[in-house]
């Protein structure tokens, strides 16, 4: 596992994804946090803390059944 130490941002991530658990795809995600803190969150900021959290083991990503609010193609989760 690699260094174990997060940024406040990747905290925010990780409690958004515990919150919303399986529904912690990435707009869901942005969405949230942007609602909660009201800042607003690009989505490289945010995928590229969701990899700094993986590579940590703190999440781990999966690919879910597309839904009507993720669209027709399978989407990235992270939990």
């Amino acid at each position: 596992m690699k260094g174990t130490n997060l940024g406040e941002f990747e905290e925010i991530v990780m409690l958004t994804v515990a919150t919303l658990y399986d529904e912690a795809y990435g707009v869901a995600v942005m969405e949230d946090i942007e609602r909660r803190t009201g800042r607003s969150v690009s989505v490289g900021a945010l995928h590229s803390a969701l990899e700094r959290l993986e590579e940590k083991g703190f999440v781990q990503s999966r690919f879910g059944e597309a839904t009507p609010e993720r669209g027709a193609g399978a989407s990235g989760s992270s939990r």
